[in-house]
């Protein structure tokens, strides 16, 4: 590997990494390296292929409205300062100092065609300048790049839209970028080291030895003692919510109206609940994550609360070499697999199976929000490359089988892959149909910005590939744990019903709060 760096141009990532032959613990893992997830900038993310975490990224990207700053977090994000200083020049401002580069950029407005609008200045401009810096000399091993959260909120960097009363007071975006992590591989049964080599200057042999000293720590604390928890003194269980029962019924009454009026097909408001917790966050995460271990599931630690966050509603996947693959994935139902004794007795899950394709309602929505998923790919896609991938497929895993479909196209050659996630920003199965008039409509009448719900967790890989998940996380900040969930109102749903539907998204939430401990 040192062969590898030393051939490399600067401006290059090279990955350096050992591999282990044996399947960590990877919560357990995290909570050494992390301190019980208490350390600022730590990131895990897993799904029942990987597990990845790093507590150490070299640098931190945050933003919110015009104002933006990049701040380095150690001293290879000092060096990675250096090395972007001069490329902000599309910025209204950027002021570089050793530690870190704070400026404005106001997003561009002015009227022309759905692709052009996509090339227009923006923040995600300054996200691109730093995720495709370092060019790769060879395959990168997985999930190396930008790291973070993109809030809902963040479409205002695309559209001009009604602005919220800002009551969480959350960024538009926090962004790591992640040099150094472990990754578990649960299918090989392998644990991966890994520390990129980011080739700054002509002292290669030291951008080496640095990578081989921080792979040798994560090593040595194979060996070291995990962390414990705090256990705190029982607390009563507090919990309110910005909106009452009945003024959200109102309210969705009210988009019923607007429906039938003829402005909007769909529209998905959502709630805000407000708790207490009285645990440590990664207990939380531990108790969330179990309700359903094939799910996504993430934490995040950033200086302003943690995000805990399991499942998701859409997936937005671009890769590929000489071209772009984009495929849009959406999840509308679920059902339980036909379990039997702590076996899948495949009579029974059948049936199952059968309930998620012959309900009308469900196939129904699929089906206009593949519509929608259509016509943001029509945007990016060439020619003729767009066509719908999986229609109304039971996809199944160990706990639960849920119906999904997709949508993939070839991406345009003269466009990149967060252009596909601006042109996918906001997906209509947590805003709308239309997206951009729904998204206006709820913003009027829900009250404050969303925040990272309705969000994404992003990664933006050197190689210019990109992954997408949204997410309706629980967001502790300082003494309370917020969970704002999304609802569903058609011209002839039920009210009452999906009013039940959306508490159980929130409920799942809550029991994990509650199952850490701490409360009574």
């Amino acid at each position: 590997m040192l062969e590898s760096v030393k051939q490399a141009k600067i401006g290059s990532i090279v990955s350096t990494y050992k591999e282990i032959d044996m399947e960590l613990n990877a919560l357990g893992y995290f909570a050494k390296l992390s301190d019980y997830g208490r350390t600022k900038n730590s990131v895990l993310f897993e799904d029942n292929e990987r597990s990845v975490g790093s507590a150490n990224p070299c640098l931190m990207v945050v933003g919110k409205g015009i104002d933006f700053e990049i701040i380095a977090l150690n001293n290879l994000g000092q060096k990675f300062l250096a090395f972007i200083k001069k490329d902000f020049g599309f910025c209204d401002k950027a002021v570089y100092h050793k530690d870190k580069i704070c400026g404005k950029l106001t997003p561009a407005r002015r009227d022309t065609s759905e692709q052009e609008r996509l090339k227009l200045k923006t923040h995600v401009d300054i996200i691109r300048t730093i995720a495709f810096k370092f060019k790769p000399t060879i395959k990168l091993l997985p999930y190396s790049g930008l790291f973070g959260l993109v809030s809902y909120d963040f479409i205002n960097q695309i559209e001009d839209l009604p602005n919220s009363e800002d009551v969480l007071k959350e960024p538009d975006y926090i962004f790591y970028f992640i040099d150094n992590m472990f990754i578990v591989d649960h299918k090989l049964k392998k644990t991966y080291f890994v520390a990129n080599a980011l080739v700054t200057d002509n002292n290669k042999e030291k951008t080496y030895s640095d990578c081989v000293r921080t792979i040798n720590n994560y090593e040595k604390l194979m060996g070291k003692k995990a962390p414990k928890g705090k256990k705190y003194k029982k607390k009563e269980f507090k919990l309110s919510y910005d909106t009452s029962k009945d003024e959200f019924l109102n309210v969705m009454e009210r988009l019923k109206k607007n429906i039938l009026d003829g402005e909007v097909l769909y529209a998905a408001p959502s709630r805000m609940a407000i708790s207490n917790y009285n645990a440590e966050p990664l207990d939380i995460y531990y108790q969330l994550k179990n309700t359903d271990p094939d799910n996504f599931s993430f934490y995040v630690a950033d200086k302003f609360g943690v995000s805990i966050g399991s499942s998701t509603s859409s997936i937005l996947s671009v890769k590929g070499e000489t071209e772009k693959t984009v495929e849009l994935t959406i999840f509308t139902d679920k059902k339980p697999r036909g379990v039997v004794k702590g076996e899948v007795e495949k009579d029974y899950d059948n049936k199952f199976e059968v309930l998620l394709k012959v309900n009308e309602d469900e196939i129904a929505y699929n089906t206009i929000i593949i519509d929608a998923v259509r016509d943001d790919l029509a945007k990016i896609s060439q020619t003729g490359t767009k066509y719908v991938d999986k229609l109304f497929v039971v996809e199944k895993q160990a706990n639960f089988q849920k119906l999904t479909s997709s949508v993939k196209c070839i991406l345009k050659k003269d466009l990149d892959s967060l252009q596909s996630f601006i042109a996918t920003l906001s997906p209509a199965v947590i805003s709308g149909i239309p997206k951009i008039k729904s998204i206006q409509i709820i913003k009027a009448i829900e009250k404050g910005k969303r925040g990272f719900s309705s969000g994404s967790f992003l990664h933006v890989s050197p190689d210019k590939d990109l992954s997408s998940i949204t997410i309706e996380p629980i967001r502790i900040k300082k003494d309370n744990a917020c969970i704002r969930t999304s609802f569903r109102v058609f011209y002839n749903s039920n009210n009452e019903n999906e009013f039940k539907e959306g508490k159980k998204k929130s409920a799942k939430l809550l029991n994990a709060i509650k199952a850490a401990g701490g409360l009574k």
